[in-house]
């Protein structure tokens, strides 16, 4: 049977790092190459073992099953644990002939040891074998993604609709959970950023009980999860009627954003395109108000490669799905992020995020 695209292109890169096998754990790294529905969760306990010409998936009890149906017509071999899912991995290698194993960056330092206690061979950590393969995205994965900043663009749309003054940030967030489940999410691509006025000024407040205020401002970072794909959409409101200086910091968000997405193309630097975002807000006297950098890449995981900023050394090429969210956070006044999620194409980007960007004035 032909291996998959993806096995193949990790294939090709174990011959270029000189080793027989690699050993992935990664729940976003083994849904990615094994491509199973139905099969990951947080808690999953499995291994992935691929050689030169052959791929198994080792799982315990509680996913076998699922992992034997979704294998059922592929390449894939499924293991069921016989003493733990690590050792059975590393047993099955050196049934395979494997001198030499390649591991993953992200392997903790007590699996790390674990391993050069069980294998006898030489290991060897890779540095983003599969998380590189990831970045660029296929039509499918396109896909998926684009169903999934659907839905979160009809999330904001509902909740917006009902806002109004006295609105605790917990209960905004909590109805934005409800809209994504109950019309398709998987869960949520990460906790919810609901922060209203003072709270806003700090990019990851998370949610807390404070209720929002007439005249705030109102930001919300939030992202379904359809197929395993993630999304990620932020908007930033007022709750009530804008201020000059609210319409001013949100304005110069907005000219930052929209001069970003007009750079995007396969070729630039992340850092070039970092800059034109923070060039603007320089111009309009907010550059050390926007701390962060301008994106990241986006899909089985929410911050996934290609890093958006200014210290990066990524360059963008067709098929990568990253965000773009420049903002602007003054202690004490609030804080606006307006972030777009677009996949990257033959001369720009097409935008997957379609939320209206105009500064909404509610209740």
């Amino acid at each position: 049977m032909t291996a998959p695209p993806r096995l193949t292109a990790l294939r090709a890169r174990l011959v270029e790092l000189g080793v027989d096998a690699m050993l992935v754990a990664g729940a976003a790294n083994m849904r990615y190459l094994t491509g199973f529905p139905r099969v990951f969760d947080d808690g999953i306990d499995a291994a992935v073992l691929v050689s030169a010409d052959r791929s198994a998936f080792h799982t315990d009890s509680r996913y076998i099953e699922a992992a034997e149906t979704a294998a059922t017509g592929t390449v894939w071999e499924i293991a069921g644990q016989r003493e733990s899912v690590l050792e059975d991995a590393l047993g099955q290698a050196a049934e395979w002939g494997a001198g030499t194993l390649a591991i993953e960056d992200s392997t903790t330092v007590a699996r790390y040891r674990r391993l050069k206690k069980l294998f006898k061979g030489r290991l060897l950590v890779t540095e983003h074998v599969v998380e590189a393969l990831r970045a660029v995205k296929d039509e499918a994965e396109v896909a998926a993604i684009e169903r999934a900043a659907a839905l979160t663009d009809l999330a904001l749309e509902h909740v917006t609709g009902t806002l109004t003054p006295g609105m605790r940030e917990i209960d905004i967030s909590l109805a934005l959970e409800v809209f994504m489940r109950s019309h398709g999410s998987e869960g949520l691509a990460f906790a919810p950023i609901v922060a209203g006025g003072p709270n806003s000024s700090r990019p990851h407040a998370g949610v807390t009980e404070r209720a929002v205020r007439a005249g705030e401002l109102l930001t919300m970072d939030i992202g379904a999860r359809v197929d395993g794909y993630c999304a990620d959409l932020t908007r930033t409101v007022v709750v009530g009627r804008a201020d000059e200086e609210q319409r001013r910091v949100y304005e110069a968000v907005l000219a930052a954003n929209e001069a970003a997405l007009a750079a995007v193309r396969p070729g630039i630097g992340c850092a070039d395109l970092d800059a034109v975002a923070r060039g603007v807000l320089v111009e309009r006297g907010l550059g050390e108000r926007f701390g962060h950098g301008l994106g990241h890449g986006v899909g089985l995981v929410v911050h996934e490669m290609p890093s958006v900023g200014g210290r990066s050394r990524d360059v963008l090429v067709a098929g990568h799905v990253i965000t773009i969210e420049p903002g602007a956070y003054v202690p004490g006044f609030g804080g606006v992020r307006i972030e777009d999620l677009v996949v990257v194409v033959e001369g720009g980007a097409r935008k997957l995020s379609h939320s209206p960007k105009h500064l909404m004035e509610i209740g």
